[in-house]
């Protein structure tokens, strides 16, 4: 019994290490991905310089793009994606990737960008997020006037999309 202990307890320490594990990559679209031992040990993977094409080709699911096939298979081992983009790939990212992909878009490297289900987005709901994000609404959302100044004091940046879909997706 005191092997299996010993075994349980070398598995949850490296649980607990690879909560704590992050890693980080270039996109670029010639080169292969890495393997899936990052995703094994890191529960935090980083991709920098994402395409649009990258974003196309996961929001489509194109199982071809080993790149998709790579991101997909480490969805599945619950890591946490961080894609650093640039401020002008906002309106290539589809609404429903901002609310419910398990990915957390960067702009700059500095400015986390997030969205909202509801119609009315309070205070509370600002006073959570990092100073510097940015916020996609759609037309029909609508900031309180507490979340407004929420919005001023943390030096948020409001964007209005003109509805769900993005660019390309048109």
């Amino acid at each position: 019994m005191a092997k299996l202990d010993q075994v349980i307890e070398q598995v949850l320490a490296k649980i607990k290490l690879r909560k704590q594990q992050s890693y980080e990559i270039d996109y670029q679209n010639q080169n292969l991905p890495p393997n899936e031992q990052v995703y094994i040990d890191n529960a935090n993977v980083t991709i920098n310089d994402v395409t649009i094409d990258l974003l196309v080709n996961l929001y489509r699911i194109n199982t071809n793009d080993s790149w998709v096939q790579w991101i997909l298979q480490g969805i599945s081992f619950q890591v946490i994606f961080t894609f650093h983009i640039s401020l002008y790939m906002i309106n290539f990212i589809p609404k429903k990737m901002l609310l419910d992909w398990p990915v957390i878009f960067i702009v700059d490297k500095n400015h986390p960008v997030f969205s909202f289900y509801q119609n009315f987005v309070s205070r509370q709901n600002l006073a959570i997020l990092p100073d510097e994000s940015i916020i996609i609404l759609k037309p029909n959302q609508f900031l309180t006037a507490e979340a407004e100044e929420t919005l001023q004091l943390k030096r948020m940046t409001k964007k209005v999309r003109g509805d769900e879909d993005c660019i390309w997706q048109k």
